[in-house]
């Protein structure tokens, strides 16, 4: 992992001055203690560059006296131990100093991959309308049993999107929060399915006694179904960005599987206000029963245009832009006082 070996660059640049008015480049978020590793790292680039040793390489010293013919103790596992074999049984041991100008580095590289996680989450998070809203806003239109669940799972996701930075740097809260996240995924489909269910029936419903009533439920069917929907996309790159697995197969495995249910999710809301708007424009209005169609089909056309505008949602090509960060050369300026800056134009 050493710029011979083509997995990364160090290059001095001249000062870049007001970096941080500069459009293309963005700075990290880093917590105290990235700060720190920073700092570290800004000392030790001169030996990192000088050096041609691994971040886990160490550095073999035999202790003076020891005769040439000495040999390092070999297992029979094939490996070798420290302890330097003469002639007549153990003559000494060797000493293993580790590369610490490797260490600053990797644990420099580690830290700003952590903080360009949390840039590239935030970006996806600004789509996030629906799920972003304040607790009162969501309790407005989650109804039923799905209620207390969806809303305990949206919070976590939130505390997991907040918290990454930090919980990255602890590895058993790390793979505890992994976990969580699974089942969050899981639970955001089966409410998915759910609400979606309830959406087809309602605008199929042979009910037109009060197609007010009918318009209003599906909107709020159609809220919650958008907030189930926005966990599933957070819930998922949360997973990804947490496991830290960035496998090229595995990376569009899961992108393939988000974006072609997304699409389907999409689509079948699509097809059920397309319905609806068909029932509203179709009603027959009597004497006794006066409706406001074109307010009705204002709402129905809102909706309808949201998921028609293209062949790609936004919330789909944001997905895609966040998951194909993790393959793609990331470029970095580090200032002296160890301040990191992400270029993405």
């Amino acid at each position: 992992m050493i710029n011979q070996e083509k997995h990364f660059d160090i290059l001095p640049i001249d000062k870049i001055t007001d970096i941080e008015n500069k459009s293309e480049y963005k700075k990290l978020e880093i917590t105290s203690s990235q700060k720190i590793q920073m700092g570290g790292f800004v000392q030790q680039i001169p030996a990192v560059l000088a050096t041609k040793t691994l971040a886990e390489a160490y550095i073999l010293k035999f202790p003076n006296g020891i005769s040439d013919a000495c040999q390092l103790m070999q297992y029979r596992s094939g490996g070798y131990g420290t302890a330097l074999m003469g002639e007549t049984g153990i003559a000494g041991h060797a000493s293993l100093y580790k590369t610490t100008g490797q260490a600053a580095a990797f644990g420099a590289f580690t830290a700003m991959s952590i903080a360009s996680g949390q840039y590239f989450l935030a970006e996806i998070n600004k789509e996030l309308k629906t799920i972003n809203q304040n607790i009162d806003n969501i309790l407005k239109f989650l109804y039923g049993d799905k209620k207390a669940e969806l809303l305990a799972e949206v919070s976590f996701a939130g505390y997991a999107y907040q918290n990454y930075s930090s919980i990255m740097e602890h590895e058993q809260q790390r793979l505890a929060t992994l976990t969580n996240l699974q089942e969050s995924k899981k639970v955001a489909m089966k409410d998915i399915e759910f609400y979606m269910s309830d959406l087809n029936a309602i605008v199929t419903s042979k009910n037109v006694s009060d197609l007010n009533a009918i318009v209003d439920e599906a909107v709020q069917i159609k809220d919650s179904l958008l907030l189930s929907i926005q966990l599933y996309i957070m819930s998922t790159l949360l997973e990804v960005y947490y496991s830290g697995n960035h496998n090229s197969d595995y990376i569009c495995y899961v992108e393939k599987g988000a974006t072609t249910y997304m699409s389907k999710c999409e689509n079948r809301i699509l097809s059920c206000f397309s319905m609806l708007k068909t029932r509203i424009t179709d009603y027959k209005e009597g004497v006794l029963k006066k409706l406001d169609k074109p307010k009705l089909e204002k709402k129905a056309d809102e909706i309808i245009n949201s998921f028609s505008e293209g062949n790609e949602s936004e919330l789909r090509k944001a997905f895609r832009q966040t998951i194909h960060a993790l393959g793609k050369k990331a470029e970095y300026v580090i200032d002296s006082e160890g301040n990191v800056y992400l270029k993405t134009g």
